[in-house]
C-alpha cells in the first residue's frame, strides 16, 4: 500500500494540476520526517486502502500513466528526483501525536437542525472584510480551536485563502470535510439561470471542495435599475434548487431579505429556504425576524454579532458603537467575560446561530469559549432591552432613484427599529400612562378596623338542613 503511495506522490511532480487534483482525492495531510544529515523532509501521507481499479475513472488511469511517464523520462536524463523516506509505523505515530496537540475537539459544539435535515454548528467564523494573507491562518486557527461552520461569501473575494485553510486542516487528518459546514453567498452579478451553476463552480473550486452544505442568495439585489429587480429572486431560486437536486450543495437560503420578500419565495419555493442570515445584535434585535421564521422552520443566523465595530469608517456610519455600551461593559466585568464573550452568548440564548469574525487567533479561541457558562436571566434581559436600536449593515449603497429600491424602506419593506422590537414592546406601544392620574389616600388602619358593619359575604347556608347535621347558621359556625 505505501509503495503505490509513494509511486503517486513522486510522480506528481509531472503530473499537472488534474494528477494533482486526483491525488488529493486520497490525501490524509502534510509533515515533516527527518531527513539525511539531520535535516527534515517534507512527507506526504496518501490512504489507498481499499482503492481498487473501480474507483479510478478512464482519465485518472490515463493521468497516472502519464505521470509515470513523466518520472521515467526525469530519471533517464539523470534529473533529481523526489526522496522518499521510510516512515515506520512508531515515527508515524509520532507525527500523528504532534500535529494532534494542536487541535481542541468540543464533544457539546452545540447545532441546530435545519428543515433540510443538516446538522449546523451554531458558532461559525464569519471571514468578511479579512485582508488578504489573513484569512488562511484564521481558518486554520478556527478549526483547530474547535470550530467546525465557516462562513463565506464570493464577495469577500478571499475564499481561494480559506480552501488553502481548509486543504491545510483537512491535510492533518484530524478534521474531515464532512464534519465542516461550509456556507457561502451569491453576489448579486450570479443572479440569472445560466449564472448560477458556474459562479458555484467557481466557489467550489477556489474552496477546494465538491459540495457546499449551504447557499445563500447574498442580497435580493442584481445591479439592475428599474422598477423591479431583474432578473428575478424566482428565477435564482429555481435555479438554486436545480444545484440541491444534482447533489452540488445540501441546503440552500437567503441573505439580507425582509419578511415580505421572504414570504415571497415560499409561494414558490419547491425547497423552502433553510436559513435567513441577517444582521443581529442587541442593537438590532430583529425579534420579529426570528418569530417569523421560526413559524415557518427557517433557522435565522445571526451576522455582525458584535455590532460589525470595524465596518463604521467603510459605511461613514456615526452613532453609538455597541462594543462600547456601558450596561454591556458592565455585565461583562461583573461575569468575567470579554464583551465580546457576552454578545456571543447572548445571540445563542436569542435563538440563532452567530458569525463572530476575527483573524487573531487568541480572540478566535476566547469566541468560542463560550459553551460553559450562560448570562443570568437579569444581564440577558438587561442586553435585550437597550434602547438603540439602528442597523449597521443598511445597505444604502445598493438604492437608486430609478429604483428598483429608490429608499431604504423599499430595500427593507419597511423593517423599522420600531417593527422588529420585541413584541412585547409592540404591545406597550398600545397603552396609554397617566403620571398624574388623580388619587385619595385612604383613613388609616386603625379607622377600617373600625367599621361597623360585620357579616358574612359566604355564610354556608346552602349546606343547612332540617334533619342535621347543620340546622342553623349558629350550629354551622359554632355561634
Amino acid at each position: 500500500r505505501r509503495g503505490n503511495a509513494r509511486g503517486c506522490a513522486a510522480a506528481m511532480e509531472g503530473a499537472g494540476e488534474e494528477m494533482r487534483r486526483l491525488m488529493d482525492r486520497f490525501k490524509c495531510r502534510d509533515d515533516v520526517a527527518p531527513a539525511g544529515g539531520g535535516g527534515k523532509g517534507k512527507v506526504q501521507f496518501y490512504d489507498l486502502r481499499g482503492v481498487t481499479e473501480k474507483d479510478l475513472t478512464k482519465k485518472d488511469k490515463e493521468n497516472m500513466e502519464n505521470a509515470m511517464n513523466a518520472l521515467k523520462e526525469r530519471k533517464r536524463r539523470g534529473e533529481r528526483m523526489p526522496r522518499i523516506v521510510r516512515v515506520t509505523p512508531q515515527n508515524m505515530e509520532a507525527f500523528l501525536n504532534k500535529s494532534k496537540e494542536k487541535y481542541t475537539f468540543i464533544d457539546n459544539l452545540p447545532k441546530t437542525k435545519l428543515n433540510s435535515g443538516r446538522e449546523m454548528p451554531l458558532i461559525g467564523l464569519g471571514t468578511w472584510k479579512s485582508k488578504k494573507g489573513e484569512i488562511k491562518e484564521a481558518v486554520i486557527s478556527a478549526l483547530r480551536s474547535g470550530y467546525r461552520h465557516i462562513d463565506c461569501a464570493e464577495y469577500y473575494a478571499n475564499e481561494d485563502e480559506v480552501g488553502e485553510g481548509l486543504q491545510k486542516v483537512f491535510a492533518e487528518g484530524f478534521v474531515k470535510r464532512e464534519e465542516v459546514f461550509l456556507t457561502s453567498k451569491l453576489w448579486n452579478n450570479h443572479h440569472s439561470e445560466d449564472s448560477v451553476k458556474p459562479a458555484l463552480q467557481s466557489i467550489l473550486k477556489n474552496l477546494r471542495v465538491d459540495y457546499l452544505d449551504l447557499l445563500l442568495i447574498h442580497w435580493p439585489v442584481t445591479g439592475n435599475v428599474g422598477p423591479t429587480v431583474q432578473p428575478p429572486i424566482m428565477e435564482t431560486w429555481q435555479a438554486m434548487e436545480k444545484l440541491v437536486s444534482e447533489g452540488l450543495v445540501r441546503s440552500i437560503g437567503i441573505s439580507n431579505f425582509s419578511v415580505k420578500k421572504i414570504d415571497q419565495i415560499l409561494t414558490y419555493a419547491k425547497i423552502p429556504p433553510a436559513v435567513s442570515q441577517v444582521e443581529v445584535h442587541p442593537y438590532w434585535r430583529q425579534d420579529n425576524m426570528i418569530q417569523y421564521c421560526k413559524g415557518k422552520g427557517i433557522h435565522v443566523t445571526a451576522y455582525s454579532p458584535l455590532g460589525s465595530p470595524d465596518s463604521s469608517a467603510m459605511f461613514r456610519r456615526s452613532g453609538p458603537k455597541l462594543m462600547d455600551d456601558p450596561k454591556l461593559n458592565a455585565i461583562a466585568k461583573k461575569l468575567g467575560k470579554s464583551p465580546a464573550q457576552c454578545l456571543i452568548r447572548w445571540g445563542i440564548q436569542h435563538g440563532t446561530s452567530i458569525l463572530p469574525k476575527s483573524v487573531n487567533s487568541g480572540r478566535i479561541k476566547a469566541n468560542i469559549d463560550v459553551l460553559s457558562w450562560e448570562l443570568p436571566r437579569g444581564d440577558f434581559d438587561a442586553l435585550c432591552s437597550l434602547q438603540t436600536q439602528m442597523r449597521m449593515v443598511d445597505g444604502q449603497y445598493f438604492l437608486n432613484p430609478k429604483g428598483p429600491y429608490r429608499t431604504e424602506e423599499e430595500l427593507w419593506d419597511s423593517e423599522t427599529a420600531e417593527s422588529t422590537v420585541a413584541p412585547l414592546e409592540s404591545l406597550k406601544q398600545k397603552y396609554t400612562f397617566i403620571d398624574n392620574l388623580p388619587k385619595t389616600k385612604l383613613n388609616s388602619f386603625d379607622a377600617l378596623c373600625s367599621l361597623q358593619t360585620q357579616m358574612r359575604m359566604v355564610d354556608g347556608q346552602y349546606f343547612l338542613n332540617p334533619k342535621g347535621p347543620y340546622r342553623t347558621e349558629e350550629e354551622f359556625w359554632d355561634s
